[in-house]
């Protein structure tokens, strides 16, 4: 496999690990919380979107629309239910509560659809020529969106009110409520936001890999690594990383094998964690 396509392949991978790590960096960001039901809604969001197109014969674009606000409304319960009344206890509450989330929500999950996998093969099926490369229109497409979601909530922590309201809070949030920012507003909006953008790598996920319910396990845990690799906390250090990671793993996949490619995401994590702590562009709280 030429040097190119192994690049492209990385890249388009990376795109989406952006977004997954992204919103998981976004909440730890502004609320201190480490989200392990994070990769399960990317799964719910992936069997949402198969039941939408292939059970129910909706157009694939209503469902990168309907399932991140689907997700967002999941996203907000666990707020209002849970982690709301965790936010300033110790963060191995969050961390055991989060677990627990996931539990319930892979369990739930078995319910509703099972555990045999599921896929979209027929949506965004063919290529395209790029690159003297024909890239899977699927994972082209895939990585086109979840790069202009992510830019997009980019644009939007800088530029817009909520999002200005959300840094203060993240940078200072002593400083943010003596400006009269609702601390506890911008706690819901974030892991709504955050549960929206796992919401939309499930349905970006549908048409390329197999969805199950232990689908999240797999995706979440290198959302966890690209985010410590790229600082906590940091966002443009989560996008940058996930690019990366997705070359590195794409690249030790084809030299060493699926299984030890997949290894090697987490050796650089070790290897980061060793030498650089915070992460590579990490400043401890900036989302």
């Amino acid at each position: 496999m030429p040097f190119t396509e192994l690049l492209v392949a990385g890249i388009l991978l990376g795109g989406l690990y952006a977004l997954m790590a992204c919103g998981l960096n976004l909440v730890f960001g502004v609320m201190k919380i480490i989200n392990f039901a994070h990769g399960d809604l990317m799964a719910v969001g992936a069997l949402t979107t198969v039941s939408l197109v292939a059970g129910l014969k909706f157009p694939y674009f209503v469902a990168l629309v309907a399932v991140p606000l689907i997700c967002a409304a999941i996203g907000l319960a666990m707020q209002w239910l849970v982690i709301r009344r965790i936010s300033d206890a110790p963060m191995i509450m969050s961390l055991l509560a989060t677990f627990a989330l996931s539990t319930i929500v892979v369990n739930l999950a078995i319910l509703i659809w099972g555990g045999a996998p599921r896929g979209l093969p027929t949506v965004l099926s063919g290529s395209f020529s790029m690159l003297g490369q024909d890239i899977p229109l699927s994972r082209l497409v895939s990585f086109a969106v979840a790069m202009a979601a992510t830019l997009g909530v980019w644009w939007f922590l800088q530029s817009t009110r909520m999002g200005k309201a959300i840094r203060s809070v993240s940078q200072a949030p002593e400083l943010a409520v003596i400006s009269g920012i609702s601390i506890e507003k911008v706690r819901y909006v974030t892991f709504a936001l955050g549960a929206a953008m796992a919401g939309l790598a499930g349905v970006l996920l549908a048409p390329t890999f197999a969805s199950d319910p232990q689908l999240g396990a797999r995706f979440g845990i290198k959302a966890f690594a690209v985010i410590i690799i790229g600082g906590m906390g940091s966002y443009p250090g989560a996008m940058l990383a996930a690019l990366f990671m997705g070359v590195l793993e794409v690249f030790a996949g084809y030299a060493y094998g699926q299984v030890l490619g997949s290894a090697t995401v987490f050796l650089a994590m070790l290897v980061v964690l060793v030498v650089r702590p915070r992460g590579l562009f990490g400043i401890g709280t900036r989302a």
